[in-house]
């Protein structure tokens, strides 16, 4: 298995938010999992290091972080996937923006699970394996799934 990071679980990496997000990728380390940091994910954090207050500390944070994690681009196959989670999402009138989109694309086209906390955001892409680290190790069932993204939706 392949775990894909999103932005929202490396940035509990890199600022140390989270105890459980942390245990549970050194249990993923040291359980021999692969992983995958999607470029568009670089961009975002790049963009908010720009726009923190110590650019410089944040940019040491993240490369303390990111050692030894394949930053992964973008090929053809990817944004043919993307491309139809996009058409798919907005059918339904379901959009998540265009770097969730971007990143659940490649993880489906590439047959990765997506770590992260926006499971409202990434729950409503079909066939998408997801885990949240600030709960736990295990995929999320689609009920799990279903249940946060009810629970978020209601006011």
């Amino acid at each position: 298995m392949t775990l894909c990071l999103d932005s929202a679980t490396l940035i509990d990496l890199i600022r140390g938010r989270s105890p459980n997000v942390r245990d549970n990728y050194r249990a993923a380390v040291q359980s021999g999992l692969e992983f995958a940091v999607p470029a568009v994910v670089m961009h975002e954090l790049f963009a908010g290091m720009a726009t923190s207050r110590n650019p410089a500390i944040e940019r040491k944070r993240m490369e303390e972080t990111l050692i030894g994690l394949p930053v992964v681009d973008l090929t053809a196959d990817d944004v043919e996937t993307t491309g139809r989670v996009a058409g798919d999402l907005r059918v339904c009138g379901q959009s998540i923006g265009d770097i969730d989109t971007l990143i659940a694309g490649q993880a489906l086209a590439r047959g990765w699970t997506v770590v992260t906390r926006n499971v409202r955001h990434f729950g409503r892409v079909e066939g998408l394996p997801l885990i949240d680290w600030s709960v736990g190790r295990d995929l999320l069932s689609a009920a799990a799934i279903a249940s946060r993204i009810e629970a978020t939706a209601q006011p």
